[in-house]
């Protein structure tokens, strides 16, 4: 049994890839994204079952010139049919990435669990 994801249980992680035709710079998270369940609620905090974050790149190719871009990273719920037709939660231990190292990651600590 897994615990269930809440809003603050998901966080986001830069990668060190470098964006195409980039020799060098850095990634910048944006801010955590979430959609959830207002009708499902752990101590008062919603139940969340997507999460997305933006990252934005930072750099320079090899002759100096400033390289810029993004990308966006979804965690979405497995899907698995909860009551009240809800169609899944994120829990403890899911995570995704791109192909720059950037990561949504899901720690959970709340009482709720998976059955």
């Amino acid at each position: 049994m897994k615990r269930v994801a809440v809003k603050g249980d998901v966080s986001a992680r830069v990668g060190t890839g470098l964006y195409t035709g980039a020799t060098s710079g850095d990634w910048t998270a944006g801010s955590v994204e979430l959609t959830s369940y207002a009708a499902l609620t752990v101590a008062g905090t919603e139940v969340i079952h997507k999460a997305e974050c933006t990252f934005s790149f930072l750099g320079e190719n090899s002759g100096g010139s400033a390289v810029t871009g993004s990308s966006t990273v979804t965690l979405t719920a497995d899907a698995q049919p909860l009551q009240g037709g809800l169609a899944g939660v994120l829990v403890d231990g899911n995570q995704d990435s791109d192909g720059y190292g950037n990561t949504l990651s899901v720690t959970a600590s709340g009482v709720l669990r998976t059955g």
